[in-house]
């Protein structure tokens, strides 16, 4: 089972060389989930060798703009390049408001649905599971509104080889 993470941008809201703003790029067993999406996001995607197309979930943990200035780019991006599969975004409510202004003045129709999921930074809650992973939130504690998201594995369930059980003569 594979459960990787790859830092994509540790950096803060001030530019530094050779780092870029905030985001990480979680891979379990070949599902792709961003978290942040700063600035430069796209471009270090590309230098780690990921398609941008694979990625299927986004959270954005607050509105502070290393956080989620690359989330339009990479929205855009993805509608350029032809994507009709949905994305699933979880991030503060008014995130919604700055993705449709954006997409309104520069007269940009997303060709594919956006699935928004508003997280609550005043408490902890499960918001997400699949047969792979649970994800919580949890409140952090920043000068605005911040959740922190926590990724679980589920446990796969053993494969039993019958064949062997019974060449064995063991009941199941």
């Amino acid at each position: 089972m594979k459960f990787e993470i790859t830092i994509l941008g540790s950096s803060s809201a001030t530019p530094v060389y050779n780092r870029n703003p905030t985001a990480q790029l979680l891979n379990c067993n070949e599902k792709f989930y961003l978290i942040d999406c700063g600035e430069g996001t796209q471009q270090q995607l590309i230098k780690y060798g990921f398609k941008a197309s694979k990625i299927d979930y986004v959270f954005i943990s607050h509105l502070h703009g290393d956080h989620y200035f690359g989330l339009i780019g990479l929205l855009s991006s993805l509608h350029l390049n032809g994507r009709v599969k949905p994305i699933k975004i979880f991030a503060p409510e008014p995130l919604q408001e700055i993705l449709a202004l954006q997409f309104k003045y520069s007269e940009t129709v997303i060709r594919y649905p956006i699935e928004f999921v508003v997280t609550q930074a005043n408490e902890s809650a499960q918001i997400f599971e699949n047969a792979d992973l649970i994800v919580d939130s949890f409140v952090l504690y920043h000068r605005i509104p911040c959740t922190g998201f926590k990724f679980t594995q589920n446990k796969r369930l053993r494969k039993l080889i019958v064949e062997k059980l019974e060449q064995e003569q063991i009941d199941i």
